[in-house]
């Protein structure tokens, strides 16, 4: 295909290659194309002959991809990496870059559970393999950061996944999570390019139901039959719905601005964006804004310095997640439809008089919300500053300095206020920060050299990290806010102040580490590498140094010539790997015992104790835990095979993994019996974990006449077991709460009952409760059973008896599903046809379980809340008949009883649903305008598009969205005990609808 570049229609050449084409008397360039070949624009100048010669189209396996201290091309790494370009993902609504791997790198779990404008996802490559379950390890420009949400999406150049530990293992003892490599863009044009970029989108939420006030009213008068007899006034009541005065629609807005070139000298980039989010929940926002600065400096033929500087700042208001409105976490079931907003008065809604034995003691959430004012500030700022020198014999040396800021503050008024019988007695002002700072330095010594068909290539080099850590957290009560500005403050005669806080400016650790390449004629290949990790701060005195060694080869068959000669197939490589990392993911001196003040008991107080009835006071202290010096890393060993293929002119592209990934020495809190009179737990290492599984990515790519496609499919099976905790065969870990950070267990629907329980042969928090058989379709049925010392009725839920005995009590539950999914899979489509490209991320999972405690008190009813319209279907309720719904309750002579049977107040596999989902994810349409029009306006190339995020989910989980991921737990271990729990209060999900166009000059 010949077309002047900017024209409509073109021709095509003849099968020697000949072509005849007309140009305008203003034709500059001519756009050649062929399938399986690079797309060629030629400078047509005053010729009027030419001849072409197209390049064979590069494949997947020439790409070069980023590795540890250096890059490689794909058809020469031995390891499992996964890439994606960031062209791929620039479009999306998203601030976060390891987002975008959601649906795009086989074998990596991707979850954002929250719609909170600052959320962010959690991520877990090929199982969880740890109770610390570490996050992976974020490699940015070739240094070490803790967090990339500073990282602006639209400047990725590539996203690179070290999966395997053969991959992964020159990172040692922080890779155990896998090692997650992003490549920002550098200048590559000799005239500077400015892009501007720029998007706006409306989002809605995800939300539920609520009984409004003549249904709240109907089932009162069944439950607590005359509350609302007297219907006089009832005209009057109001008729609040609290979810649409908490959520409404949000909207982001997003720019982007960068400057690139490139000259003999010095490539450049400089960057800035800003991002603004109204989120969807009430006086919810959260903005953020950033630069760039990338140049890299060519000082002759032998010396090359560079450096990459970021910073970003962001400033988020939540005032739901604190104060009296976080306390009473379980809105938006504590409410009440009869409040008003306001009373007649001005004055916040509170329950209208006259209503017999209606109490309420919940929460007015758009109160408690407004008494609070909280902004949160996150400032980031990373630096690298590199040389480069060639030396001789082939031999290259680069020193990288790196360092990062980060610190964290938090403003919090919480007004002091009164709202019926909820508020604050007290106002107070809170204050909180959180600095932590790094310093890498790092001396790479590289060997490259090919000798006829021996190619080698080699690493060494020294690593150090010192880091330091403040953090302080500061309260006054009684207070007199500075007017215009409830941040400062004057004191008071009745002002007190709490203080907390932590200094350490120890952080140290030191490396060594090398990695050997070989490949004989680029058919066969063999890696080795190496990382001795010390950490000074984190581990025992015996046990501060860690070995972390690796081994993979490779053989390229469709090198060899029995498969030369076959035409299909382009390239097919076997790949196999053994490696091992580490875990350090635990806090600092974990290995020490520090002293702590006497408990308080009987009648001592803070820091003393008696000995004896009414006896002295004595002060003193103790252990708090027993000392480890032998605590050490997790060990990570992972063994990896894989087959990488490209066939029928590179269109058709495939690899299949397989993987057996086991933990060893899992660092375990092991608690300590009371009688040992220390109350701390033992930290050793103890358990094991094992992870087995399959990945495959499968693609297609083609060019069509004007149609160009490239349609991709990632999937990956996974099985996660608990293969010891203790040493005891017994142990195991109880958690999971049916309640979002609430420790007040009155206003529960499931109090003081665990979820999950992790034990051996089993994975990571796997849902524990009574296994509901069906319901009982008569009492004659029922007869036989009885729950903690009630009968059973027809209605209730039958929960299998495992012991034989009628008794329905704690030795009856037995494991009832597993929250962590078998299969994790994702669909990318783009198509491209003239100037309209259209791109599909689908992703979703499979064979997983969720735990629905949402569905408990949608259909129930608890101390004095509401309800969602889904009550109406309890079995024997308002004339209803037997139902595929529990009965709610019984009436009795002196009442109503709920919930007799604890069908809605026990942990059972009723609320355990098949959590399986496709969703998608992100749908884009856009249109590239014509050169022609825009050489007109010196414009070089401009795009509009459209865009919805989270359009569809298939899936058949009855709660509001099955993307679940970890609910918060006392246990410490909330990422692993405690995923798949779909609680009240979580931040909705939401649904983005955005237009956006992209402009290059």
């Amino acid at each position: 295909s010949v077309v002047q570049k900017g024209q409509p229609g073109g021709v095509t050449t003849d099968a020697a290659g000949n072509f005849k084409i007309t140009v305008t008397a203003n034709a500059q360039t001519l756009v050649i194309s062929y399938v399986g070949f690079d797309e060629q624009e030629v400078g047509i100048g005053n010729q009027t002959n030419l001849a072409i010669s197209l390049r064979s189209a590069k494949g997947n396996l020439d790409e070069v991809v980023v590795v540890g201290y250096g890059s490689q091309r794909r058809r020469d790494i031995t390891g499992s990496v996964s890439s994606i370009k960031g062209d791929v993902f620039k479009q999306q609504p998203i601030t976060d870059a390891t987002e975008a791997l959601q649906g795009r790198i086989a074998g990596v779990n991707v979850v954002k559970n929250s719609g909170a404008p600052d959320a962010t996802p959690s991520i877990i490559i090929r199982g969880l393999a740890s109770l610390n379950q570490p996050n992976p390890l974020y490699i940015v420009d070739g240094i070490r950061v803790n967090d990339v949400s500073n990282v602006n999406v639209q400047d990725v150049e590539t996203m690179d996944v070290l999966k395997d530990a053969a991959a992964a293992s020159i990172y040692g003892a922080a890779a155990a999570g896998g090692v997650i490599v992003i490549t920002t863009k550098k200048g590559t044009t000799s005239a500077p390019v400015i892009n501007y970029n720029t998007r706006y989108g409306v989002t809605r939420p995800k939300t539920g139901e609520l009984l409004r006030k003549n249904d709240y009213i109907k089932l009162q008068n069944i439950v607590n039959p005359g509350r609302f007899a007297n219907t006089a006034g009832l005209d009057t009541l109001a008729d609040t719905d609290w979810i649409d005065e908490t959520f409404n629609n949000g909207t982001e807005q997003n720019h982007n601005i960068s400057l690139s070139g490139a000259v003999p000298v010095v490539n450049y980039l400089v960057s800035g964006f800003y991002n603004k989010q109204k989120g969807v929940a009430r006086r919810n926002y959260s903005n953020i804004g950033g630069a760039r600065l990338n140049t890299n400096f060519n000082l002759g033929k032998y010396i090359k310095v560079g450096e990459q500087f970021a910073f970003s700042r962001r400033k988020t208001s939540n005032p739901q997640n604190v104060g009296v409105e976080a306390q009473l976490h379980n809105s938006p079931f504590r409410t009440l439809p009869i409040i008003p907003i306001l009373n007649k008065n001005g004055s916040y809604g509170t329950l209208p008089p006259g209503y017999p034995g209606l109490a309420f003691g919940g929460t007015h959430p758009v109160g408690a919300i407004d008494n609070a004012n909280v902004e949160n500030f996150k400032n980031n700022f990373q630096a690298n500053v590199y040389a480069e020198i060639k030396l001789p014999l082939h031999l290259s040396f680069r020193t990288n300095v790196g360092y990062s800021f980060y610190d964290e503050t938090q403003n919090y008024f919480q007004n002091a206020f009164a709202i019926g019988g909820v508020g604050a007695g007290t106002n107070s002002l809170t204050k909180f920060f959180l600095e932590s700072q790094s310093l890498l330095t790092n001396y790479v010594l590289s060997y490259n050299q090919s000798f006829a068909k021996h190619n080698i290539s080699g690493t060494a080099g020294y690593e150090q990290i010192t880091s330091k850590f403040n953090l302080g957290n500061t309260m006054a009560s009684n207070i007199s806010p500075a007017a215009g500005n409830e941040f400062a403050f004057i004191p008071t005669a009745s002002t007190t102040y709490q203080f907390q806080g932590q200094h350490d400016d120890n952080g140290l650790i030191k490396s060594l580490f090398g990695r050997l390449n070989y490949n004989f004629n680029n058919r066969y290949y063999i890696s080795g590498s190496i990382r001795q990790d010390a950490n000074f701060t984190v581990f025992g005195p015996n046990k501060q140094r860690g070995i972390f060694p690796a081994v993979s080869a490779a053989w390229n068959i469709s090198e060899e010539s029995f498969l030369k000669s076959v035409k299909t197939i382009n390239t097919l490589k076997l790949r196999a790997s053994y490696g091992e990392l580490g875990n350090s993911n635990i806090a600092p001196y974990s290995f020490l015992s520090v002293y702590q003040p006497f408990a308080s008991f009987g009648n001592g107080s803070a820091g003393g104790a008696n000995f004896a009835p009414g006896g002295t006071i004595i002060p003193g202290v103790t252990y708090s835990a027993i000392p480890n010096p032998d605590l050490h890393w997790e060990t990570v060993k992972e063994t990896n095979i894989a087959v990488d293929g490209e066939m029928l002119g590179r269109k058709l592209y495939f690899t299949l993994e397989w993987y057996d990934k086991s933990t060893e020495d899992m660092l375990y809190a092991l608690p300590m019996a009371p009688s040992a009179g220390i109350s701390g737990n033992y930290i050793t290492n103890i358990g094991s974990v094992s992870n087995k599984g399959f990945e495959l990515l499968l693609g297609y790519r083609n060019q069509a006449h004007k149609l160009k496609c490239d349609v991709a499919f990632t999937g990956g099976w996974n099985k996660n077991e608990v293969t010891k905790l203790t040493s005891e065969t017994t142990s195991e870990l109880s958690d999971g709460y049916n309640y979002y950070n609430n420790g007040d267990m009155a206003f529960q629907i499931m109090p003081n009952q665990t979820i999950t329980t992790t034990r051996k042969g089993l994975p990571f928090g796997s849902f524990y409760g009574y296994k509901s058989l069906g319901i009982f379709q008569t009492d004659a049925e029922a007869a036989g059973q009885t729950v903690n010392g009630v009968a059973a009725h027809a209605g209730d839920l039958h929960f299998e008896d495992l012991d034989k005995n009628g008794i329905i009590n704690d030795k009856d539950r037995q494991v009832i599903g597993n929250p962590n999914p078998k299969f994790v899979y994702g669909l990318n489509v783009r198509l491209n046809y003239k100037g309209f490209d259209i791109a599909m991320l689908v992703n979703g999972v499979a064979g997983v379980d969720l735990f629905n405690g949402v569905k408990a008190y949608e259909m129930s009813l608890f101390q004095d809340g509401n309800t969602s319209p889904k009550v109406w279907g309890a079995s024997f309720l308002n004339g209803n008949g037997l139902t595929d719904q529990p009965r709610l309750g019984v009436v009795t002579p002196g009442g109503f009883t709920l919930d007799p049977n604890k069908n809605y107040a026990s942990v059972n596999s009723y609320f355990v649903e098949k959590g399986d989902y496709l969703k998608l994810k992100n749908l884009q349409i856009g249109y590239s305008i014509p050169n022609s029009l825009l050489d007109r306006v010196k414009v070089k190339g401009a795009r509009i598009f459209l865009m919805a995020n989270n359009l569809l989910t298939i899936t058949k989980y009855s709660g509001l969205d099955p993307e679940l991921g970890a609910s918060f737990s006392p246990s410490g271990y909330s990422g692993v005990t405690s995923r798949g729990i779909d609680v009240v209060s979580q931040y909705p999900q939401t649904r983005i609808y955005s237009f956006g166009i992209d402009i290059t000059f």
